[in-house]
Order: structure tokens, then C-alpha cells, then sequence
């Protein structure tokens, strides 16, 4: 029931939380409402604060604006009233304090203003300013003075180089340089109370910053007086430790103040050819050129890549002449080494690149063509030219020279700088190691030190101090030395991984790559310090112009322990294969990659071990490693990984072997690839793979890259496994006679090669396969009998003895007899390559076959089936007068331009012609000098040994691998594939062994007279015995493993009772046949008649 009031209208109902009454909305709305309101709000508020700022802003800045102009006319006052010839200091003050108040630098009058404020000091020589010396009477004058010092000088250089940054190219700018210098030097130079206050305030990061910018706006081939002012400006405040007036700046913070010029100035690109050469001499007698050396190690990690590029060529600017300096102390010298090696190690690859074509252009005639990159990431010329001294050798040389006298406190960081370039510029290896080697050091007044009159005593006494000193001695040389301890696989991981060794390490890296260059032109005679040898040469005639001294600078006891650490080091690095990151690791500290280091010690090491096995002098056993494994398992293993292997290269057409990094190329080592996991097919097969390849892996390393620490005899007997393999695989391993097709051929007897040539040169790889020979006599009839495999035998050893006949003239012979491809230009063309590739087939397949042929090669070619590049000291075996003639140059101490007269040329003889090679361009015109004797050498030899025989070798090898595998035949030395394609040479014939394993023919060993025959072959000497193996198997050497390998086997037939009959063979089928003689001394004699006659050479 409801009640009456008096009213007739409703009353409106009040909500007091916000929300109508009739509103059906949900809370969520309201609280979202209640947001967007708030929200509101504070815009609003904002708004509001933002106009406030705004309009309090533009009242500022117009009060400002008329304040500035009421000075400005208050300065043209003053400025105008001045009549006296000299300015007072109170008027110059006032000046002073006006324009530094209102000065604009994009206010076109104002520039105007300051040009009159600057004249008033240069042109009245600066006698305001020396004016204000006089103001210390009273004390309201000296707050003028002070006042000048402390707050408006400092102002005003700080107004004035804001200016010149902001216009650098203003008309004005060199007299508002020349006003601020007057003003920093009247600071400097005058003594009043206050003085280092005054510097602090100028020696800020903005002084350097302004004139770096004002310097870097002008083009780099432009130099004005602007530019010359601001660089003198830039040095102005700093100062030399060695300076005798250097009080004022003893309360500044010198270390800041190096930071800045360091950052602002010294990083400026191209520095010295931005100025003339009068503002660059002062400029370089203010600059401190040791403290910035110094600070750099804290500065590098704060610059840019491209600042640090800048900084780097500034630093081999000033830094040859800072080398010079006779009163340079360890301290500055290890700064700087430090500083270059820091700048190295922190420059892009892409830097050496442009400095390899820069070079390269420097020595042609035409300009080089410009590069397609972008240029902003190019270097200009003058830069590159500044960076290139840092592989110059009178830096190099400067540099280890002067570290002669510091030796103690700056070799280690010298051996790391010279580290770090050749890794870091892998192209410079060759002229930084031949500097350091052959270059003579300088003293510090330039001239020649007397112990360096010899070209290689510097890099002999180098070499010897790093051994003596630093590796023999140091914890990874005396790691390293036990291979059970820290020498072994485990051990040489964890020194690797010590960044506490470091240095160790990279003087071990710098003695190999020293010691490997060197061993590249030191002959076998200089190499074992033969120098009865050396002295009976017929070409040194005048001794007292040939040194004594190029000779090997270790001795061979300390060439043993070298050798000794690298074997167990390169032997570590390829067993740890699959627990190392070999590919992207590092030797902890270095920049040096793992890889790199392997393919370094693999490298030196197969040259002392080329040496050792030409004339052994490391011991017996000294290479063999087969303590530290299980050989039984690791030859098992070995052929099972190639023979997967070859199924993984069938599939995917992969090879075996893989590239070095391109960083760090080296033709002469061959590094194993490992097989890519992608090819697994599931994640149980993934993970199975990668067990094997960390088990199986190390040892293909080690096969195909340091074989010799495996013994001879368990290589051949893996050679042989990887051909039975390889037969297996290609289905040949069946018995010709009984099944399958063989490839027919017929040979004249009297043109063997000729028609061995036509019928099998084009069968390639397919002369693996068993060929049957049929012989025509001379008289054209066909020769009886079935060709089960000796027919082929006595075919391919007549073969081998016409076509390697040096009167056919594909091959020339050395004064040893030993065969080499002629390099004459007809065996350079199509059809004798043609040959030279069928006499690699004929070879290959007596390999194949295990055929011994009566054939010798050269060692310098037999090298060459190494896959290995031949130096020097393979010359000896192709020329051994060009060989000693080139030693004589190498060692002459006498004027070699003038006394020698020879330029880069070779003079060939062919066909009583002369022709004239060049052997770089334009070498007719390029004398031989001291300093380049060495490039010449080496280019010498590698045209007689490399380039003239370049396109016989490869068309030879070619043939060679269509049936050996190259990587088959790296497992051997040059001597030891002479073993393996003749036989032993030089050992006695073992008759027990022989006897061993011959077969019989009508009879059997307990026959009588094959009892006496044994009886009289054991009473033979060993040239005899070698003569009755050549009689009946038509090669006098044994075979490598024993007569068990023999194929096929050594036979002795019953001839009958003939007692008159001479004893014959069948040389096809190692056949003798002997009648049944009775007397033992009638055996005798008619043997060593046949023996000596070559009879009985006939087919049964």
C-alpha cells in the first residue's frame, strides 16, 4: 500500500555508483567502461602538461632568443668601440663572455662575429692573450684571469671546433683553428695558478671528437692548411714520457686522454697522407707513440671492425720508424708487439684478401680492376699500403732484430706475433718465413750486424733458440716427449685444450713452419753437415766466396727429439679423430685451428722422415707407433673401413680424401675425409655410424697421412689386402681357366710394345681384369701353349723392359740410371702423353699383379706418386750440377748482382736449340739479388722439377691410378715403392725362405738332386743368388713379404736324365728346369753358366 505526501510527481531515483537504473549490462562492461573513463583522464592530464611544457618552452626559448640578440648587439658595441690599437684584457673578456653565451653555429652572423673575435688575437700576435699574464696585481684582476683560463678559454675551443665539425668546409675554418691554437698553446706554455684545471677542462672526449669529425670530412687526397691546423691540435694537449717539461700535465688523467686521441684520431683512416709533410713531422715528434701502443690491449675490445682496420695501418705507419729508435725500451717493444698481434687477431679475413689483390697489383703494369663489392667495405689504396708493411722485410726483420735485444721479455709475445700473421694471412707464409730465414737483421743505426754476413744464420740461430729455449724445454715439448704419458693420444688432447701452454704451443708452430720452409732449399749434403762433400763440389772453386755455414741449424740429436714430438703429436691428432673437434677446433689461446696444426706437423714430419729413409739417422724403430695399439686389430679394421668406404663412394660418387681449409692450403698433405652421417637412414643407425667413425676413422688418418709409423711390412701386407678387396668387389677373383671370359690379346715378339700399346691402352681400368696373351713368333706363326697367367707374366716383363728403354725417348736417365720422364716439348705432345699414360696402366697392373719389374725411377719422380711437390733437395736426383750450382748461389757471401749476373730466366737446350724461359713476368729485366736469391731458387727448381714435367707426370699418374688407387700408394715413401715395384735391392736372398715355398714338377725335395741343388744355392754369394733368382724369374730382387708372395710360385721341374743339358727356366711361369745330375760339381758348374749367360730364356 502506498502512501500520499502532498506531491504529485515522482521523485528521480539516484544511483550513487554510477549506473543507471535501468541498465541491464553485466559487471564486466562496467569495469571496462570505469577503464576507458580513467584512461581518459590521464590523456587529458597529459594533454594538458604537454602544452604547459610547451608553452613554458616557447616563452624560454623566446626570452632566449631576445636575450642572445640584445647580447649580440651589446657585442657589436663593444666590438665597434674599440678604438685602441691594442684591446684591453677587461674589453677582450667581455668579448669573450658575450659571444661564448650567444654564439650559434648555424647563425651565419655569428660566424661573422667570431671571425672578427678570432682576428683580434692572430692578428695582434696574440696580445690579448698575453695581456692577461699581467692581470695578478689585484685580486678583482686576477678573477679576470682566472675567469679567462678556467671558464671562457675552454669555452670558446670548445665553441670553435663545434663550429669547424658542424662547417668544415667554411672559408673561415683555418683562422678559427689558428685562434683555438693560440689559445691551447698560451694555456700550455704560461705558469699562473690554475693552469691543470684549465687543461682537465679542454682534455675531454669532445676535443678529439670534433676535429675527428672536421678531418674525416674532407676527401683523403685533399690537404689544406684547416686540416694541417686541426691535426696539430689533435697532439697538442698530449705529451711524451720522455719530455723534460711535462708539469703542467702531471694532474691529468694521461690514460683517458690516450684513450680518447687513441678512438678519436689515431683511428682516422689514412692519417698520414691526409697532411703535408712538414705538419707530419711535427705531428710525429708530439705523438706518444709507446703510451698509445700501450693502451690499446684496453681500447681494441671498444672499436668497431673498421676502426680497428684504421688504427692498424696508423700503427705500421709510425711503427717501422719507432722500431728505428736506438733508445727504445723491452717495455714500448712488447707494447708494440702486443698491439700488432691484438690488430691481427682482430681484423677480418676478407682485410687479406684485399691486401693479396693489392699486392698482386703493385706488381703489374695496369691498374687493378675494381672490385664488385661494395665499396663501403673497401679499403683505399693507401690504407692497403700502410697495412702491407706489416709482412715488409725491413719491418719483419726491424722487428726481430730489435727483439734480439730484449729477448728475454719480448720473444714469447714476437713468436705469437709471427704466429698469428701466417695464420691469420695464410698467402704471407712463404715471405714472413723467408724473411725471417734469409733476411739480414739490422742494428739500430740501419747497418748490417756482422753475424748475419751468412743468409741463414739469422733463421739457423732463430730456429735454434726457439728449440733450445722454448720448445725442449717447455711443458708441451717435455709432455710430448714420453709417447706412453703426455705424448699419447689423450695427452696431446688435454695440452691442447690448456690455455695455460699457449705460448708453448705457438712456438712449437713457428719452429715447425721455419724448419719446413728451410728443409724446401737445404740439400741432402747441407742437411747431415757432410762437408767433405761440400768442399770436394768442383763448382766452389773460389772458397773464399762460398759460406761454410749453410748448413742444418739443428743438430740431429735435436732433430730426432723434434721429429719425436711431432710424431707423437701428428700421431695424437688423427687418433683422436672422433673425441677432438678436429674440424672447427683451436689450440687453446691461438687462433691457430687443430687442422691446421695437424696438417703443419704431418707436413714437417714427412719431410724428416723423407731424409731419414734416403740416410737413416733416427734409429731403428723410432717411427713405429704400433705400441700405443693393437696392430692385429687396427689392419683388420683398416680394410674393413675400405672396403665401406668404397661401397659409400660407389653409391654417393664421394671420395676418400678431403681438402685442408682454404685458409690453409698445403698440396703437399692429404687429409681423410670422414663419412658423412647424412647418409644414415635412421637415428639407432645415426648413432651406430658415429661409434664407428670415432673407432675407424683415426686410423684411414693414419694410413694415408703418416703410414710410416706403421712398420713397412704390415703396409704392404695392407696393400695387398686392399687389391685381393678390390678384385673381390670388381667379381675377379675367378679362376680364368675354368670360367669367365678373359680379354685376348696378340703380341709380336719382335714388336711387344707396339702391339701392346694397340691392344690394351684403351682398355683403362678394365686391364685389372685377366688378359690372355697369345704370341706370334717371327715367322708369323702362333706360339702353342695355354697363357695361365705366365704368359702375361713373361709379356708384361718384356713390355716394361722395351718401353722404359731410354733410347726410345720417353725417358731420360740420371747419372744413378734411374728413370725420369724426358721433358723434352715432343713428349709434351698428344700421342706421347698417350704412352705415358699406358706405361702408368703397364705399371699399375704389375703392382696389381704383384709382378716385380727390373725397373728403377728417380726419387723426385717416384715423390711424385706421393701426390707431394718437390723442392731443392729433389733436384739432386734430376740435376746434380744445376743442384750444386744453386747451393753455391744459396751460400754466396760475395755481391751476388754484380759478381753473378743473373736475372729470372732459365736457358732450355733442345735439338742444339736455345730458348729463354722467364720464370716470373718480366724476369729478363729483374736481376738475382742477396735479398731475392732465395724466390729464384725456388723458382728454378720447381720449373725443372714441376713445370717442364707437369703433363708427362699427370698423363703417367693418370694411367697409374686407372688401376692402383692414388691413396694405396701414400702409404709409402719414395724408397719404399721402389721396393715395391722391383723388389728388395741391397739384401741378401734368404734360401731358406726361398725353399720354403717352392712347388715341384717330376720330383719332390727329398729327391737328391734337389737336395744338392739347395746345397750348392747355399753356397753361393749373394750376387750369384741374385743372378739364378733373375734367371728364373727374370728380376734379381726378392719379393717384399718373402718368396710366399711370389706369383707364380718358384718352381723346379725334372728335365730328364740329359746329364749335357744346361739347366733352363720359364721365366713366365718362375719356372727351372734341371736334368737329374748326379755330381754336385756338374750341378755347379753348368748352373753358374746358365746363370751367367742369360740362357735358357724359352717358353715350355
Amino acid at each position: 500500500m502506498y502512501s500520499f505526501n502532498g506531491s504529485s510527481r515522482s521523485r528521480p531515483m539516484i544511483n550513487l555508483g554510477g549506473q543507471s537504473v535501468s541498465s541491464s549490462s553485466s559487471p564486466n562492461e562496467a569495469m571496462d567502461r570505469a577503464k576507458q573513463q580513467r584512461q581518459y583522464r590521464e590523456i587529458s592530464r597529459r594533454n594538458q602538461m604537454s602544452v604547459l611544457k610547451i608553452q613554458a618552452f616557447w616563452r624560454s626559448r623566446t626570452v632566449a632568443h631576445r636575450a642572445k640578440n640584445d647580447l649580440r648587439k651589446k657585442f657589436d658595441h663593444l666590438l665597434n668601440s674599440q678604438h685602441q690599437p691594442v684591446i684591453s684584457p677587461i674589453h677582450h673578456l667581455n668579448l669573450s663572455r658575450l659571444i661564448s653565451f650567444f654564439f650559434n653555429p648555424f647563425n651565419q652572423s655569428d660566424h661573422l662575429r667570431l671571425l672578427q673575435w678570432s682576428d683580434l688575437m692572430i692578428l695582434h700576435d696574440s696580445i690579448p692573450l698575453r695581456s692577461y699574464d699581467q692581470l695578478s696585481s689585484s685580486s678583482s684582476l686576477k678573477e679576470i684571469q682566472t675567469s679567462w683560463y678556467l671558464v671562457i678559454a675552454p669555452l670558446m675551443i670548445r665553441r670553435i671546433l663545434n663550429l669547424v665539425s658542424i662547417h668544415p668546409t667554411s672559408q673561415h675554418s683555418s683562422t678559427f683553428l689558428r685562434a683555438a691554437q693560440a689559445i691551447i698553446n698560451h694555456i700550455i706554455q704560461k705558469d699562473y695558478d690554475g693552469r691543470a684545471t684549465a687543461l682537465k677542462r679542454l682534455a675531454k672526449d669532445w676535443y678529439w671528437s670534433y676535429i675527428r669529425t672536421f678531418i674525416v670530412s674532407f676527401p683523403l687526397d685533399e690537404k689544406s692548411e684547416s686540416i694541417s691546423l686541426a691535426v696539430q691540435l689533435s697532439v697538442r694537449l698530449l705529451f711524451k714520457s720522455t719530455s723534460n717539461s711535462i708539469d703542467p700535465f702531471l694532474e691529468l688523467d694521461q690514460a683517458e686522454m690516450i684513450d680518447s686521441f687513441t678512438t678519436r684520431i689515431f683511428s682516422i683512416p689514412a692519417l698520414p697522407n691526409r697532411v703535408q709533410l712538414s705538419t707530419l713531422v711535427q705531428f710525429s715528434n708530439r705523438l706518444p707513440f709507446p703510451e698509445i701502443c700501450e693502451r690499446i690491449p684496453d681500447l681494441i675490445d671498444r672499436l668497431d671492425q673498421t676502426s680497428v682496420l684504421h688504427l692498424f695501418s696508423n700503427l705500421l705507419c709510425w711503427g717501422p720508424k719507432f722500431l728505428s729508435s736506438s733508445t727504445i725500451s723491452s717495455k714500448e717493444l712488447l707494447a708494440y708487439l702486443t698491439a700488432i698481434k691484438l690488430c691481427v687477431d682482430n681484423c677480418p679475413t676478407k682485410l687479406f684478401d684485399q691486401l693479396d689483390i693489392f699486392l698482386e697489383s703493385k706488381t703489374k703494369t695496369s691498374r687493378p680492376s675494381k672490385s664488385s663489392s661494395n665499396s663501403k667495405d673497401e679499403l683505399s689504396p693507401k690504407t692497403l699500403r700502410w697495412l702491407s708493411n706489416l709482412i715488409n722485410p725491413d719491418h719483419l726483420s726491424s722487428l726481430y732484430s730489435v727483439s734480439n735485444r730484449y729477448s728475454q721479455s719480448s720473444r714469447p709475445m714476437f713468436y705469437k706475433l709471427m704466429v698469428s700473421i701466417i695464420f691469420a694471412w695464410p698467402s704471407s707464409r712463404e715471405k714472413v718465413l723467408n724473411t725471417l730465414l734469409y733476411n739480414q737483421t739490422r742494428s739500430g743505426d740501419g747497418k748490417i750486424n756482422p753475424a748475419d754476413s751468412n743468409s741463414n744464420s739469422q733463421g739457423g740461430s732463430l730456429m735454434r733458440e726457439l728449440w733450445r729455449s722454448s720448445v725442449r724445454s717447455g711443458t708441451v715439448g717435455v709432455q710430448l716427449r714420453d709417447r706412453r704419458a703426455g705424448g699419447s693420444p689423450q695427452g696431446v688432447l688435454i695440452a691442447l685444450k690448456n690455455i695455460k701452454v699457449a705460448s708453448d704451443w705457438e712456438a712449437l708452430i713457428l719452429l715447425s713452419e721455419l724448419y719446413s720452409r728451410c728443409l724446401m732449399t737445404l740439400g741432402d749434403d747441407e742437411f747431415f753437415n757432410d762437408e767433405t762433400k761440400l768442399t770436394a763440389q768442383t763448382i766452389l772453386q773460389n772458397s773464399s766466396q762460398v759460406l761454410s755455414t749453410g748448413r742444418n741449424p739443428l743438430m740431429l740429436d735435436e732433430l730426432i727429439g723434434l721429429a719425436g714430438l711431432l710424431r707423437n703429436l701428428a700421431f695424437g691428432l688423427y687418433w683422436t679423430e672422433g673425441q677432438a673437434d678436429i674440424k672447427k677446433g683451436h689450440v687453446a689461446g691461438t687462433r691457430v685451428g687443430l687442422e691446421q696444426l695437424r696438417i703443419l706437423a704431418t707436413r714437417l714430419l714427412q719431410q724428416i722422415y723423407i731424409r731419414d729413409s734416403r740416410r737413416p739417422f733416427c734409429g731403428s724403430g723410432f717411427w713405429s707407433m704400433t705400441s700405443t695399439f693393437d696392430l692385429r686389430s687396427f689392419i683388420q679394421t683398416v680394410v674393413y673401413e675400405e672396403s665401406r668406404l668404397e661401397e659409400h663412394e660407389d653409391h654417393q660418387g664421394s671420395s676418400l680424401t678431403n681438402s685442408p681449409p682454404e685458409d690453409f692450403f698445403d698440396p703437399d698433405v692429404h687429409i681423410l675425409e670422414r663419412l658423412p652421417q647424412t647418409s644414415m637412414s635412421n637415428n639407432s643407425r645415426s648413432r651406430v655410424s658415429q661409434r664407428q667413425l670415432a673407432f675407424i676413422s683415426p686410423r684411414l688418418g693414419v694410413l694415408n697421412n703418416i703410414p710410416f709409423v706403421i712398420p713397412f711390412e704390415q703396409r704392404v701386407a695392407i696393400f695387398r689386402t686392399f687389391i685381393e678387396s678390390d678384385r673381390h668387389q670388381s667379381r675377379l677373383d675367378f679362376n680364368p681357366l675354368i670360367g669367365g671370359s678373359r680379354y685376348r690379346a696378340t703380341i709380336r715378339r719382335d714388336r711387344v710394345s707396339e702391339d701392346g700399346f694397340l691392344s690394351l691402352s684403351s682398355l683403362g681400368p678394365r686391364l685389372k681384369e685377366s688378359i690372355e696373351i697369345k704370341f706370334i713368333d717371327r715367322y708369323g706363326l702362333e706360339e702353342a701353349g695355354i697363357d695361365g697367367g705366365g704368359v702375361f707374366k713373361e709379356f708384361l716383363t718384356s713390355l716394361t723392359k722395351e718401353v722404359f728403354d731410354p733410347n726410345r725417348g720417353l725417358w731420360l736417365v740420371n747419372k744413378n740410371q734411374e728413370l725420369y720422364p724426358n721433358p723434352h716439348s715432343f713428349s709434351r705432345e698428344a700421342l706421347s702423353l698417350e704412352w705415358y699414360k699406358f706405361l702408368g696402366q703397364v705399371l699399375g697392373k704389375a703392382l696389381y699383379e704383384g709382378i716385380l719389374v727390373d725397373v728403377d725411377f728417380a726419387d723426385f719422380f717416384l715423390n711424385k706418386w706421393l701426390g707431394k711437390q718437390s723442392y731443392l733437395d729433389d733436384l739432386a736426383s734430376l740435376d746434380p750440377e744445376l743442384y750444386q750450382g744453386l747451393l753455391f748461389l744459396k751460400n754466396y757471401k760475395g755481391d751476388v748482382e754484380a759478381d753473378l749476373s743473373l736475372n729470372f730466366t732459365i736457358t732450355i737446350n733442345e735439338f742444339d736449340k736455345s730458348e729463354t724461359i722467364e720464370l716470373i713476368k718480366n724476369g729478363s729485366t729483374r736481376s738475382v739479388t742477396s735479398k731475392n736469391r732465395i724466390e729464384y731458387i725456388d723458382l728454378v727448381s720447381k720449373y725443372k722439377l714441376n713445370v717442364q714435367l707437369e703433363r708427362q707426370s699427370e698423363a703417367f699418374f693418370k694411367g697409374l691410378n686407372d688401376i692402383i688407387e692414388s691413396k694405396w700408394i701414400r702409404m709409402f715413401n719414395q724408397v719404399e715403392l721402389k721396393v715395391l715395384v722391383g723388389g728388395l735391392e741391397g739384401h741378401d736372398i734368404d734360401v731358406e725362405d726361398l725353399e720354403r715355398w717352392t712347388v715341384y714338377g717330376g720330383w719332390d725335395e727329398s729327391h737328391p738332386t734337389i737336395r744338392m741343388f739347395w746345397k750348392v744355392v747355399r753356397g753361393f754369394d749373394n750376387d750369384s743368388k741374385r743372378k739364378l733368382l733373375k734367371f728364373v724369374t727374370s728380376s734379381s730382387r726378392a719379393p717384399l713379404l718373402g718368396f710366399k708372395e711370389l706369383r707364380p710360385s718358384f718352381g723346379i721341374r725334372c728335365a730328364g736324365k740329359d746329364l749335357s743339358r744346361l739347366p733352363s727356366s720359364s721365366t713366365c711361369l718362375n719356372l727351372l728346369k734341371l736334368s737329374e745330375y748326379e755330381d754336385e760339381k756338374v750341378l755347379r758348374e753348368k748352373l753358374v753358366y746358365s746363370i751367367n749367360s742369360n740362357a735358357g730364356f724359352d717358353l715350355s
